[in-house]
């Protein structure tokens, strides 16, 4: 189940249909999504502004979307993180990843001339992998309802979300009423190489592509070479604007952390 105070913050954006201190209402109904934004407007990302303790004047400073965008991850945190089972380590590890990609893509979007889709890279890097998730939780149930008599190996677990995680997620994010836009991303970010002109999903699997080759999650591949893949010719990327991409992917993980 979706976070309702998430859903309703960024729904509302989405429709530019609350003021300032509507906004501030909605987020005043889910103290931890109110602590992020105020923990994100007085984060190193901001540093030299003055501090803000009030929601109003972080709207001002952040701006609605980007409001919108804490307000999704707030929520995903929880779930990533809310497990106490034998898959707990592998719920954090796909956070990390998912938090990484998501800082990763709005800041590409920026350096690559698509700083419009700044927010939407975000939002979509920080769900692309929603199916994996999902799935865990699912399995999660079935192994403490059933307990031996559905015994899963690491084998099998990996396998399943391998081949499920993307249209699963997909249908999630449809059933939440999520954008169009995310769920094909959710749905084809390990597909074929995308059109040109598709510049959210370009930038989330390159992103992508840069966390795996670090190792930020639970894949870790040092060996992809990123400039040499199809988004990064299509994106115009360097080995510099890699290799601060790689910086700002280990900035966003120290701030999850």
């Amino acid at each position: 189940v979706f976070d309702r105070v998430a859903m309703n913050v960024f729904q509302a954006v989405q429709k530019d249909c609350l003021n300032a201190s509507g906004l501030v209402a909605l987020l005043e109904e889910d103290p931890a999504i109110a602590s992020e934004v105020l923990r994100v407007a007085n984060s190193s990302f901001f540093s030299g502004l003055g501090e803000v303790t009030r929601l109003a004047d972080a709207i001002v400073r952040l701006g609605n979307k980007q409001i919108a965008s804490l307000a999704l991850s707030a929520s995903q945190k929880r779930m990533y993180s809310a497990s106490n089972s034998k898959f707990g380590d592998r719920l954090v590890q796909l956070w990390r990843h998912a938090n990484a990609v998501a800082f990763g893509s709005r800041w590409l979007a920026a350096q690559v001339g698509m700083r419009h889709l700044a927010d939407d890279a975000f939002v979509a890097g920080l769900l692309h992998d929603v199916g994996k998730m999902s799935l865990l939780r699912i399995i999660e149930d079935l192994v403490t309802e059933l307990g031996d008599e559905l015994p899963v190996s690491d084998t099998v677990l990996d396998l399943a979300i391998k081949q499920l995680h993307p249209i699963h997620g997909a249908e999630l994010l449809a059933s939440w009423n999520l954008p169009e836009l995310f769920c094909r991303v959710v749905a084809n970010h390990h597909g074929a190489t995308p059109e040109r002109d598709d510049g959210v999903m370009l930038i989330v699997r390159l992103v992508d592509l840069a966390c795996i080759k670090e190792g930020i999650g639970e894949r870790h591949e040092p060996d992809l070479e990123l400039d040499a893949c199809d988004e990064a010719a299509i994106l115009g990327l360097d080995q510099i604007r890699i290799a601060e991409l790689q910086v700002v992917l280990e900035d966003a993980v120290a701030q999850a952390t």
